[in-house]
This record gives structure tokens, C-alpha cells and sequence, in this order.
């Protein structure tokens, strides 16, 4: 990715920061709250595709539930600047809950696409703040050095990578149960964390207000370093959304097993994760710009390669390593996004930078899968992956291209 050389003190960091009783309680419960954030969508497009027998509208129903998200999350970021974490988490992550229920109660009724897409737009408008919200809470609740908090902040993007991908892993191996299963796993996800969160150490936490003669919100949100990373996400986001089409349509081309639909999203896991603490625990010499830049171009090359892998006809267990080495790249785009958007925006302002960083790329996730389940119905799964390699060649020149804006943030 670029030169960068390893700290022990970093890697101490990680076992101080998972060593408190408080930070390690919080981190865990935030894990099972976030794992709606990629279960949701494919949960949905699942659904409804059984229900129909089409993508497409699988997808549309899952675009539904990202638009309510995309449109909320500067809400509830605002709330969590202001406000009680715990009652805005509580609150959001049982609606959410009861939305997505009614979502299969409506499809197992053979309700009309139009209602089965606004339960599902509900679902989306009171998702729960999590990751803005850990975000926040990592201030306090990890040991008070910049070693440690960032070390906090980069096992923090490498369990949202994780969720990105275990997410579908535990869809996908509900999946033999059928997706009645998958949905009522992610409604008891949305309680089970919600609730926990709630009660943790994190939830404790409360918003900041801002000091007098600060930026205006919307001044803050639309300087042209956030619009950018903005940008940048939205195409990861999409070509992630298009690659967990790809895998599925792939795997049920390949085998009628639904352990072979999770065996992929576990290879993309694990290259998700050892990418991350990676890319963490060392000291990178480079403009954050550039190693934004070849992160997602060496994702956009690992999909590229699982698509020319199929083009190849080879087997399941020939392509896992493939995905592996896509998931490499992931986690660290996310940790420099994250990173730039801390390093734009005053204090008072992190928790909704952060959630509209976790908006865009859950729309985009959601988006994706709609555009995946177009390209899917229309063509070859090995087209579904070229087209998401695509995405994520457009937002590697992106940032590549703005890096004037995005090279000021060098670390």
C-alpha cells in the first residue's frame, strides 16, 4: 500500500484499550448493535427476490431502507452532538426492530411492493446512531493517550469493516433456513444490541455543546474536504453493495449450498480484518490522500480477479484466496475516511460528520445492491464484480484527483 513501519507501541495500545472492563463491554455490544448495518439490505433484498423471484426489486426495497438512512443520520448525528447516547440509541434501535418485523410480516402477507419499500424506508429512518456514536464514546472510555485513542479509532473501523462483511457471512449461512430466518435474526440484533448499548458504559455518554463563535453546521458539513470524502465513500460503498450481489448470484450459480454464499463473505472477512489491524498498527509515511488511493485500487483489483475467476469457470475454493486479498484493502479506506473527516470538522461537530459518513455508506451499500441486482438479472455474475471493481476504480481517481484537498491531512 505505501512504506509505514510497525510500533510496539501501537500494538500495546490495542490490549490496553480491550484490556478496560468499560471499553471492552462497550466495544462488544456495539459489535452485535452494528451488525444490522450491513444485515439489514441483504436481509431485505433476500426477501423479497424469494417472495418475487426478481433482484431488481429486492434491491429497490433495500434502496428504500438506505434512503431513510441516508436522510436521518444528519438527524440523530445532531441528537448525539446534543443529547443522551442512551435514549437515542434505545429509542432508534427498537423502532428499527419493529419496522423490519412488519417488513416480513408484509411479505409473507403478499403485501404490495410500495408497502413492503415504505416499512422498509422506516427501518432506514430510525437506524440507530452506533458508530457516530462509539465514536464519540471512544474519547472516554479509551486510556488517555493519542496512542491509545487512535488505536481505539482503528479497532473501532476494522469491526464496521468486519460487520460490512460478517453481516452478509451470517445472512448467507441463514440462508438454508430460508430468509424469514435472516430478518428475524437482524430484528433480534437490533434489540438485543440496542438495548445492551443502552446499558453500557458508552451509553453514558452525552454531546457536547459548542463553543460560542463556532462554524455553523451546515457550513461545516459542506466544506469541500467532507464533500469530497463524501464522494469517495459513496463509490466504495456502491461497488460493496455491488460485490455482495455478486457473491450471492455467484454462489448460487456455482452450488445450491448456502455454506458456500458464507464461505466467500467469511474470505472477504478475514482479509477485511487482518487488513485493518495491519494497516493500524503501523506509522505510514505517505499523504493519507495516496494510501486512500491504492486502497481502493487494490480493492477494485481483487474483484476485478473474482470476476475473471469466474470467467475461468474455476472452483469456490480456488476463488476464496481472491476475495482474501480484496478484503485486505477494505478496512483501511474506511480508517482514512474516518480520519478526515475528524480532521475537518470542530469537535462539536465529529458526532455528525460521523453519522453522515455512516449514511453515505450504508445508501451507498444499499444503492449498490439495487444496481447489483439489475446487472444480476440482466447478466453473468462475473459482470456484477467487474461492474463493482469499476465503482471503485472511479473513487480511487477521485481521490486521487482531490488530493490537494485530501493531501493536507497527513499524519
Amino acid at each position: 500500500m505505501s512504506r509505514g513501519h510497525a510500533t510496539g507501541s501501537t500494538v500495546k495500545a490495542y490490549l490496553l484499550v480491550l484490556q478496560r472492563p468499560a471499553a471492552r463491554c462497550s466495544y462488544s455490544v456495539a459489535f452485535i448493535a452494528r451488525l444490522p448495518i450491513s444485515m439489514t439490505p441483504l436481509s431485505l433484498l433476500i426477501l423479497v427476490e424469494r417472495s418475487t423471484g426478481s433482484y431488481a426489486e429486492g434491491g429497490l426495497v433495500s434502496a428504500a431502507y438506505a434512503l431513510g438512512a441516508a436522510g436521518s443520520a444528519p438527524f440523530w448525528g445532531r441528537a448525539l452532538d446534543a443529547g443522551s447516547h442512551r435514549r437515542i440509541i434505545g429509542a432508534t434501535a427498537s423502532s428499527s426492530a419493529a419496522f423490519l418485523a412488519a417488513s416480513w410480516l408484509a411479505t409473507e402477507l403478499q403485501s404490495s411492493l410500495l408497502l413492503i419499500a415504505g416499512l422498509a424506508l422506516c427501518v432506514g429512518l430510525f437506524f440507530p446512531p452506533i458508530t457516530p456514536a462509539m465514536r464519540v464514546a471512544w474519547q472516554h472510555l479509551a486510556p488517555g493517550s493519542p496512542e491509545a485513542l487512535a488505536a481505539a479509532y482503528a479497532l473501532d473501523a476494522v469491526a464496521v469493516e468486519a460487520l460490512f462483511v460478517i453481516g452478509p457471512l451470517l445472512v448467507g449461512g441463514l440462508y438454508s433456513g430460508g430468509p424469514a430466518l435472516a430478518v428475524l435474526a437482524t430484528c433480534l440484533c437490533y434489540t438485543v444490541g440496542g438495548v445492551g448499548y443502552s446499558l453500557s458504559p458508552a451509553g453514558r455518554t452525552r454531546g457536547c455543546k459548542a463553543a460560542p463563535g463556532t462554524e455553523q453546521r451546515a457550513g461545516a458539513l459542506l466544506r469541500p474536504e467532507v464533500i469530497l470524502v463524501a464522494l469517495v465513500a459513496a463509490a466504495m460503498s456502491i461497488g460493496f453493495g455491488q460485490m455482495d450481489v455478486a457473491l450471492t448470484s455467484a454462489a448460487q450459480a456455482m452450488s445450491s449450498h448456502g455454506l458456500v454464499l458464507g464461505a466467500m463473505f467469511a474470505a472477504v472477512a478475514v482479509g477485511s480484518i487482518v487488513g485493518g489491524l495491519f494497516f493500524g498498527a503501523r506509522q505510514w509515511s505517505w499523504p493519507r490522500h495516496q494510501l486512500l488511493t491504492a486502497s481502493l485500487a487494490g480493492f477494485a483489483l481483487g474483484l476485478t480477479g473474482a470476476g475473471l475467476g469466474l470467467w475461468l469457470a474455476i472452483s469456490p475454493v480456488l476463488l476464496l484466496p481472491i476475495l482474501v486479498l480484496a478484503g485486505l484493502f477494505i478496512s483501511p479506506s474506511l480508517l482514512v475516511m474516518q480520519y478526515l473527516i475528524d480532521r475537518a470538522l470542530p469537535a462539536d461537530r465529529t458526532a455528525e460528520g460521523q453519522a453522515c459518513l455512516s449514511a453515505v455508506l450504508t445508501a451507498g451499500g444499499a444503492i449498490g445492491m439495487a444496481l447489483g441486482g439489475v446487472w444480476a438479472d440482466m447478466g453473468p455474475p462475473m459482470a456484477v464484480f467487474f461492474a463493482a471493481a469499476a465503482t471503485l476504480a472511479m473513487g480511487s481517481i477521485t481521490a486521487s484527483v482531490a488530493r490537494d484537498r485530501l493531501g493536507c491531512a497527513h499524519s
